[in-house]
């Protein structure tokens, strides 16, 4: 008996110590019992609680705004739980509760357990993260509509250039060709530095349209079948021009008979054209550039090198964002093209169910840009 003894009073102080309220009803719905949690939260002493009735300890307003007293007596009848419900006390306090039937052995309801959690806390964090949350949606909404009027300003902007931009490079081909009379050597070159100018606006706007359409999920690529080595010999024949300036030495290796892959040309050319042009422009002079197309389970894999100033690798995963800079002085900065190319060329290659990554041990030690794209069955 002794030992049942030392139980009882174990387990008593337990649920003395519970930091949860716990009350025990008896089928007039007079308290039994209320723990020492419950006497720290409502300020009363065990002489005003145990014995009196519901009505009694909790007040008016609470039993008719709940109906506690009802769930109660339900409780009773059914010997089935309540699941729980929210209730809101006097002082602003709120509160979890739930209902359990004590049962006897013969399996009848005397006792029905009132268990409540001190959720205010909790509710006060919540309607902070309601108001955060709206407060967010309304920053949102603005931005966005701020963002779709610079895309709409941007977009006009760019078609409205793209037309005068054609014709005065029009012109300045017939003037190039002797359409339009005869030139002097002076001329020539000052022709010249007005085309290459032309050239880069024009490039400018391709690449500020292309922005656009990635951003509006409006990018959309022509797929069939094409051979990916015939794309990656002519654009690196076309940027050797390029390279023999600063007297690089280009190569291009093609592992094996490759398969086909499903996608744009023009676009996928594009991908090569950015990435070797930017390896020509941030290689020293007489550099090393290598290109390597193979193939590994079902992707073609083409990897791009170079021996130039290299990327830090905290910036692996920056440098293909828009229009990003480290420092304002990032070594990957396409001061020519505002920043985009990169952009553009992930996106490319992801609207082609590929993925493109970056490699380097650090400045000065060269770069690797890899992209996959999969192959046609």
């Amino acid at each position: 008996m002794k030992g049942i003894e030392i139980l009882r009073a174990y387990q008593e102080e337990i649920i003395e110590a519970i930091p949860s309220t716990i009350i025990i009803f008896d089928v007039g719905l007079k308290i039994l019992y209320a723990n020492r949690n419950y006497y720290l939260k409502s300020g009363k002493k065990e002489r005003e609680v145990v014995g009196e009735r519901l009505e009694r300890v909790f007040s008016s307003m609470l039993i008719e705004k709940t109906r506690i007293d009802e769930k109660i007596r339900r409780v009773f009848d059914t010997g089935s739980p309540f699941s729980g419900d929210q209730l809101r006390y006097p002082g602003g306090l709120f509160f979890f509760y739930k209902l359990h039937p004590l049962k006897e052995v013969d399996l009848s309801t005397r006792r029905v357990m009132l268990l409540m959690e001190d959720i205010t806390e909790l509710t006060r964090l919540e309607e902070e993260v309601r108001d955060s949350y709206g407060k967010l949606e309304n920053a949102y909404a603005e931005l966005k509509e701020e963002d779709e009027v610079k895309s709409d300003f941007i977009s006009t902007a760019s078609h409205e250039l793209r037309t005068p931009l054609t014709v005065i490079n029009t012109y300045l081909e017939m003037f190039e060709d002797g359409m339009l009379g005869d030139l002097s050597d002076k001329q020539y070159e000052k022709l010249a530095v007005m085309r290459s100018q032309t050239d880069h606006m024009i490039r400018l706007v391709g690449d500020m349209l292309d922005t656009l359409r990635l951003d509006s999920r409006k990018f959309k690529i022509q797929k069939y079948p094409i051979k990916l080595e015939v794309i990656a010999k002519t654009a690196v024949d076309e940027v050797s021009k390029l390279a023999d300036i600063k007297e690089h030495t280009i190569s291009l290796l093609i592992n094996g008979n490759l398969h086909q892959i499903e996608g744009d040309a023009q676009r996928i050319k594009q991908v090569f054209n950015n990435l070797l042009t930017n390896a020509v422009k941030y290689t020293p002079n007489k550099g090393r550039i290598k290109v390597n197309v193979k193939e590994e389970k079902k992707h073609l894999v083409v990897s791009i090198s170079d021996t130039g100033i290299g990327i830090p690798e905290k910036e692996h995963g920056k440098i293909f964002q828009k229009f990003y800079t480290v420092g304002g002085n990032s070594p990957m900065r396409e001061s020519d093209r505002m920043g985009l190319g990169l952009t553009i060329t992930k996106g490319i290659v992801e609207a082609h169910g590929g993925r493109i990554w970056v490699e380097s041990d650090g400045e000065g030690k060269g770069s690797i840009f890899y992209f996959t794209l999969p192959v046609y069955d």
